[in-house]
């Protein structure tokens, strides 16, 4: 565990970067500090490695004050990864992964061979490793910084900020990959960003901060946005919070309409190929049939935010659940996903759907052949 005790840092000018912070983080838990500009979150951050030296109170690590460690070898034993990855140019990705490594003395056989593990872990292909980090893209380079902050299996991770320097869709990839890497892993991870939608997907409690680093609110993800502490923290939420709401929630919670209750819904109907997968809707009222793309969401993988996004954008405004080949295995309404929000989590929200299911129960079979003649008509 990481215990801020009062820690403050003050500088010699007298301006104040963090005054009194006491926090936990816990062991094997992803912390995630976030707040504006200014507020003392990297600064937190450096207090643990000693980059940065507190002026008042302590930082501890496992009980230990780390003012009693020596800071190189404090620094070995805890990754870091930073914005844009910090890699060395002049030296190949096996051995920027196999830093620390060879700083605590090991081989270089073992040390590469180390790095080469870790480079599959984070996804890198074997390959990567004979490349310089110029021949990388943004988000190649930053998973080869996770992988060397993970080279000698620290117990801790401090990350600062380090995927704000790629793009949206990069980004999420990374995302998801440190959540696999932590659920294999149970790293004690402290997390700066000063993106709320990426704290609260990736902590297990966030903690917001304001100006000096005082704690305005300290919370897991779902608490903290459908109760934020004061009008500031619901500010910094921003009006949205209620759909990154949807991205806690786990789109197994949904209500899904079976394929058997009918593939119609008012004038459109779903089209499927033989294996059941979708090919599209036609608007049955139009003059020509048209196939209109299919949005879906895997109900086990996927969150109730990517099930009403797929609502969304369907014309006939439902969501096609599918399965981890592709299969359509039912539907969902828009008001079904809204349901599923306000239902306990892990509880199947049922009431969404029953007035179409139970309306379409009388007609299923004559809606079952007439898609499937549309089905054919389609191919």
């Amino acid at each position: 565990m990481i215990r801020f005790d009062g820690a403050g840092k003050r500088h010699p000018d007298g301006t104040i970067a963090v005054e009194g912070l006491d926090l936990d983080v816990p062991t094997g838990r992803i912390t995630v500090l976030v707040g504006p500009s200014g507020c003392g979150k990297t600064t937190l951050l450096r207090m643990v490695n000693r980059m940065v030296e507190p002026t008042s109170g302590r930082v501890l690590l496992d009980g230990t004050d780390v003012a009693e460690l020596e800071p190189a070898k404090l620094r070995r034993g805890i990754g870091y990864v930073i914005q844009q990855a910090g890699l060395f140019p002049h030296r190949r990705v096996i051995d920027n992964v196999a830093t620390v490594p060879y700083l605590l003395g090991w081989d270089r056989k073992k040390a590469r061979a180390r790095a080469a593990e870790l480079l599959e872990l984070v996804g890198l292909a074997p390959e990567t490793g004979k490349r310089y980090p110029f021949q990388l893209s943004g988000g190649q380079q930053q998973r080869v910084g996770v992988a060397r902050a993970l080279a000698a299996d620290p117990p801790v991770l401090l990350m600062d900020e380090p995927f704000s320097a790629v793009d949206p869709v990069v980004r999420a990839g990374l995302q998801e990959e440190l959540l696999r890497l932590q659920s294999e892993l149970h790293k004690t991870v402290l997390f700066v960003t000063h993106d709320i939608e990426e704290a609260v997907r990736l902590g297990d409690q966030v903690v917001v901060l304001r100006e000096h680093g005082r704690i305005a609110q300290l919370a897991d993800p779902h608490t903290l946005l459908t109760a934020p502490a004061d009008h500031g923290v619901a500010a910094f939420l921003g009006r949205d919070r209620g759909l990154r709401g949807l991205g806690l929630r786990p789109a197994r919670d949904i209500a899904v309409r079976p394929l058997s209750a009918g593939l119609r819904y008012g004038g459109w109907e779903l089209v499927l190929d033989d294996e059941r997968r979708p090919i599209g809707w036609i608007d049955r009222d139009a003059a020509t049939a048209a196939l209109h793309p299919v949005a879906g969401f895997h109900p086990e993988n996927d969150t109730l935010r990517t099930a009403l996004d797929a609502a969304v954008l369907s014309p006939a405004a439902v969501a096609v659940a599918l399965d981890g080949e592709g299969r359509a295995t039912g539907t969902a309404s828009r008001e079904a996903v809204l349901t599923a929000l306000g239902a306990a989590p892990g509880t199947t929200a049922h009431g969404a759907d029953a007035k179409d299911e139970a309306g379409a129960k009388d007609g299923a079979a004559k809606d079952e052949a007439a898609a499937k003649d549309g089905a054919g008509r389609g191919r």
